[in-house]
């Protein structure tokens, strides 16, 4: 059993099915039978969200979202700010971190070619995402390939503290990566995206999931004229959503002259799949949304389990380091 973390940022905008296949039933695949460990990275988030309600709001958002998705039976949830000494040990870490170092951060050099008001936050960004996993003995991390340069720099971080107190205190976690992630086009055809506003979000009431259903984009073909399943952007979600027997039905249809099958009959078949399919993520994520107290209960005790982990590696940092 590994010891796995991951993190996520409370901005706004809720999960659509590009995330769910493309990241996040990866992601649970992953992490199944394993210690593992997702926190609300609402301090990372402060270096853009400036409105103390609205981070609050996001972060029990994507609280629920996550539970929604994965349950609450074998994964830690916890709020990255809850976490009573990870701002010191940050700080700790940044005294033996090279400048030099920082400057070459994608997520510095990204803001700075944006002409961006750059704050300390921007550029210290690598030292926090540090302490977030290194404070735990963490094994692995899940991570995109924009992501491995800053864990790259973790390990860097962590070999740099060892050297300076000439001991191995803190492990140097790998990372897991995945080039088998599915990418599903949005209603528009391109891939489905928050930034294209082009997706089906995950827990769309049955208004909204219809309205974008029969928004997504086909070509000209009429009813009774054949249609090609493979450059079809309904096909492509029936795929991913449907039984194989679902999408075998949609194919011969697909194929087969004068059946008085239109687009607009195989949207509607794609709703009835996908209305299926979201069902159990919508009616979790209600119950939540009618209990936020309990996921606050739930979120303090987590807070307190990684609590305790955190402080059994600052007792070494205090001793080495000479802070209380």
């Amino acid at each position: 059993m590994k010891k796995i973390l991951t993190g996520v940022k409370p901005t706004g905008v809720s999960m659509h099915l590009g995330n769910l296949v493309g990241a996040l039933l990866p992601l649970k695949k992953i992490l199944s039978g394993n210690d593992t460990a997702i926190f609300i990275a609402d301090l990372h988030a402060l270096t853009s969200v400036k409105d103390g309600e609205k981070l609050r709001e996001q972060s029990l958002e994507v609280a629920i979202e996550y539970l929604s998705i994965f349950g609450d039976e074998s994964i830690i949830y916890f709020r990255q700010s809850d976490i009573r000494d990870i701002t010191k040990l940050m700080w700790a870490l940044a005294n033996v971190t090279p400048y030099s170092l920082m400057l070459r951060a994608h997520s510095f050099k990204d803001a700075e070619a944006k002409n961006a008001d750059i704050n300390m936050g921007v550029f210290n960004y690598p030292i926090l995402m540090a302490a977030d996993i290194i404070g735990y003995d963490i094994d692995a991390v899940p991570v995109g390939r924009d992501q491995l340069q800053h864990l790259e720099m973790t390990r860097d971080i962590a070999r740099s503290f060892n050297k300076t107190y000439g001991q191995e205190v803190f492990k140097e976690p790998e990372a897991i990566t995945s080039d088998e992630f599915d990418v599903l086009p949005g209603i528009d055809g391109r891939k489905m995206s928050k930034s294209y506003d082009n997706f089906i979000g995950i827990f769309d009431d049955e208004n909204l999931l219809k309205k974008r259903v029969m928004s997504i984009v086909t070509d000209s073909r009429g009813v009774d004229e054949k249609k090609d399943p493979d450059t079809c952007n309904i096909f492509a979600l029936v795929q991913a959503f449907g039984t194989k027997e679902e999408e075998e039905i949609l194919r011969g249809k697909y194929l087969q002259e004068n059946s008085g099958f239109g687009y607009g009959h195989a949207k509607l078949y794609l709703l009835d799949i996908l209305t299926r399919y979201t069902a159990p993520y919508r009616e979790r994520r209600e119950k939540f949304l009618q209990n936020p107290e309990y996921i606050e209960e739930k979120l303090r005790a987590w807070a307190e389990i990684m609590n305790a982990r955190l402080e059994e590696k600052m007792r070494v940092v205090r001793e080495l380091t000479g802070i209380r």
